[in-house]
């Protein structure tokens, strides 16, 4: 490959503390090796690595004679990506800023088309640097091709985290994709053993052998860590809990995996019934989920109680992928007792205790339970049923006198009771007098909290009394530390003189430990060294550090309480103390930031809803504005040509008005004068009317005269023969009755009826 400028775009380097986290990292990943420097904006790298003792190649550009096997580092800018992955590297380290998801995809992608697989120590590494994105790259590496690949890897990762310095590690899902190098590389285990249902590859790893599942021997090899997978789909799963438990050793851990769908599995409450018979306890357990970066920060530790018992709703549905359960075995023999072993005091578990798992379950840290309910738990029951002159029994009685829980009330006085009767006895062995020692501190620091430091004083100076030599210098941290409370209890009274005794007689205690030392029991055999001697030697050395500057400044005079304190607590210790309580109260601080940096997240994220939502309205109203305009357009036009209409017909209407009113006055007019007309045509028909009734009064009578007449008439005429009246009074009266007839209305009906009656009946 030829040199080429697109490594080196114009973008910020790293800075001094960026490139202390990222060297840090890789340092941890791959260890010190010659590494390959691939442009400038690596290049503060330089330093730190240099520092770790490995030597740099830093070219401005890429030769292209890079060897084979080597290392490299190198900045992965869009541009650069694909010439970084095409060097002929074993190991390639890429870094950048923050990326977005498809960014990630999309290089992973492109760097397993490129057959790049996964550092084994990505999946194992805690701390990876926050403001720069570190991808460990590997020829031969773990293959990650789907979802499930990234699941199985994720806890495996896990797993190597859980597995102690030593142990004897059985992997039962991990012989595909490369898995079964993570917890080869990425653990202090001594043998693994990879379970497989396929033949066996051939490949060289040391401390790592294969066997079939199908003839594997649970009880034959017994093991420390046992790391498996319980699917949905599983029938027999309950059949791999009983090898689990044949196979583990007491103080055993069993890893089991239990993958999720859609935030669930159907066996994990039987699961979880099934452990205990077993005996197995769950210690620890953990949410895997994808969504995270890849790498130990996928992991989110299920919450505990207020009495440290884990919380796990076997019917609830969670935001996660996997669930990781550390169950414990605490049943079975242990590990029996032989006295002949020849081994530094320091290691000699088997040697003094009856059963050396007990260092493993509630001893020591970073090995035992991290339950202190499980503790608890155990060092109760071993201590109601270890002989009292044990070594068991002194450390089950150590770890529940600096247990709150178990120390307080009535418990605390039996505890403290069971502790004088336990410092009365004699140390049957090594071990038994390093209990001793302990006892005795825990008993006067209970005290001392307590109030009652006369108690305190006895106790802290029967720490003094004890020639920890017998066991180991490392045990010196008990009494250097006696000697710094003891002299403070006495300096608080008054009495500066005894204190300083105390502080003398402890400094002078640390003086022969260290020149007096054993070196065998303080750091084990010289070529391979206990890795905790040192650090615990360092301790006792720190306390007497304090025993000194207590001294000094009391020896002053005149003498000043104030700065004597301030002065005599100078220590490694105190200052890490001070600077932890410092951290949390700045994690206390950064909390309150982030709680209130995510509450003003939640309400920046709902008022954008809002303003989406009221945009989208605006939108809306203003589309629907804009068809109303465009109607009102019309409308308007509409409404002017109606306005028109309108004008000409309201014209035209006020012209007809115009006409009607016209044509009501003239008969306004018309109407007057004919009333004028009316008033003597009124006058007339009223004495018409008059003459009307009057006339009507005499029609009635002549009606009545006619009648009369009629009768009459009809007697006249009748064949019946009648007296004849003489001529003369005849023509008399109907001379009368014409007169009358002439002035009668109806007299032509009248005459008619007459002329009717006198013809007489008409005969038939």
């Amino acid at each position: 490959m030829t040199a080429s400028a697109s490594f080196d775009p114009a973008a910020p380097t790293l800075t001094a503390l960026q490139a202390d986290d990222v060297a840090d990292y890789c340092l941890r990943a791959v260890g010190p090796t010659k590494f390959w420097l691939v442009g400038v904006k690596v290049a503060r790298l330089l330093g730190p690595l240099r520092a770790a003792g490995c030597e740099i190649v830093s070219p401005q550009d890429v030769p292209a004679d890079l060897p084979a096997n080597c290392t490299i580092i190198g900045w992965a800018d869009p541009d650069t990506q694909r010439q970084l992955l095409s060097l002929p590297a074993q190991i390639l380290i890429l870094l950048s800023t923050a990326t977005s998801a498809e960014d990630e995809v999309s290089l992973s992608e492109l760097a397993r088309a490129m057959e790049w697989q996964q550092h084994p120590a990505v999946f194992a590494l805690t701390d990876a640097p926050d403001d720069i994105h570190v991808r460990l790259l590997a020829r031969v590496g773990v293959s990650i091709s789907d979802r499930h690949s990234e699941l199985r890897a994720g806890y495996h990762g896990l797993a190597a985290a859980l597995v102690r310095p030593d142990d004897a590690v059985v992997a039962a899902d991990a012989a595909d994709h490369g898995l079964w190098r993570i917890l080869q590389q990425q653990t202090r285990c001594r043998s693994l053993l990879v379970l497989t249902d396929m033949p066996a590859p051939s490949v060289d790893a040391p401390g790592v052998s294969w066997q079939s599942r199908a003839t594997w021997q649970p009880d034959a090899h017994r093991a420390d860590v046992l790391v498996t997978c319980i699917r949905q789909e599983d029938a027999n799963w309950n059949h791999e809990l009983i090898a689990a438990r044949a196979a583990l050793v007491r103080s055993g851990r069993l890893v089991v995996a239990v993958p999720l769908t859609d935030g669930r599995n159907v066996n994990v409450r039987a699961l979880l019934l099934a452990l205990e018979p077993l005996g197995f306890v769950v210690d620890r357990a953990w949410w895997h989920s994808l969504s995270r970066p890849m790498g130990a920060d996928q992991f989110t530790e299920v919450a505990r109680d207020t009495d440290g018992r884990i919380l796990i709703d076997a019917d609830a549905s969670v935001q996660a992928d996997v669930l990781v359960l550390m169950a414990v075995n605490i049943g079975g023999d242990g590990v029996p007792r032989n006295a002949d072993l020849q081994l530094p005091n320091i290691i000699a578990f088997q040697r003094d205790y009856l059963d050396a798992s007990v260092v493993r379950l509630i001893v020591a840290m970073g090995l035992r339970l991290e339950s202190t309910y499980l503790r608890r738990h155990l060092a109760q029951q071993l201590l109601a049923t270890a002989p009292a002159n044990s070594a068991d029994h002194g450390a089950a009685l150590c770890v529940l006198l600096y247990d709150p829980v178990a120390s307080e009330g009535e418990d605390r006085n039996a505890l403290l009771e069971s502790a004088r009767h336990f410092l009365q006895l004699p140390a049957a062995n090594p071990t038994v007098l390093r209990w001793q020692v302990s006892v005795a501190y825990a008993a006067a620091a209970l005290w001392h909290a307590a109030g009652d430091l006369a108690q305190a004083e006895v106790l802290y100076a029967r720490v003094l009394a004890f020639d920890v030599m017998a066991f180991s210098p490392l045990l010196g941290t008990k009494t250097t530390a006696a000697a710094v409370r003891l002299g403070w209890i006495q300096f608080a009274r008054g009495d500066t003189a005894a204190a300083r005794q105390a502080w003398l007689h402890g400094l002078k205690e640390a003086k022969r430990l260290a020149s007096q030392a054993d070196w065998t029991e303080v750091v084990g055999a010289a070529e391979s060294p206990e890795t905790f001697g040192m650090p615990e030697f360092t301790a006792v050395m720190d306390e007497a550090g304090r025993l000194a500057s207590a001294l000094r400044v009391t020896a002053e005079e005149p003498l000043r309480p104030g700065l004597a304190w301030a002065w005599g607590n100078q220590s490694l210790h105190a200052m890490l103390s001070r600077a932890r309580a410092g951290q949390l109260r700045r994690d206390a601080w950064l909390d309150r930031l982030q709680n209130a940096k995510d509450w003003l997240d939640g309400q920046y994220h709902q008022l954008n809803v809002e303003l989406d939502r009221r945009g989208a309205r605006l939108q809306t109203l203003e589309s629907d504005n804009a068809l109303l305009v465009a109607g009102n357009t019309g409308a308007v036009a509409a409404f002017r040509l109606s306005h028109q209409h309108a004008e000409a017909e309201k014209s035209d209407l006020r012209d007809r008005l115009e006409q009607a009113q016209q044509a009501i006055a003239r008969q306004s007019d018309e109407h007057a004068r004919l009333l004028e007309a009316f008033a003597p045509l009124s006058d007339e028909h009223a004495r018409l009317l008059e003459a009307f009734a009057r006339l009507s009064d005499e029609h009635a009578q002549l009606l009545e005269a006619a009648r009369d007449l009629s009768t009459a008439t009809v007697g006249i005429l009748s064949s019946v023969p009648q007296p004849r009246l003489p001529a003369e009074s005849i023509a008399k009266e109907m001379s009368r009755l014409a007169n009358v007839l002439n002035q009668l209305p109806w007299k032509a009906a009248i005459r008619s009826v007459l002329r009717m009656f006198a013809l007489g009946p008409v005969k038939k």
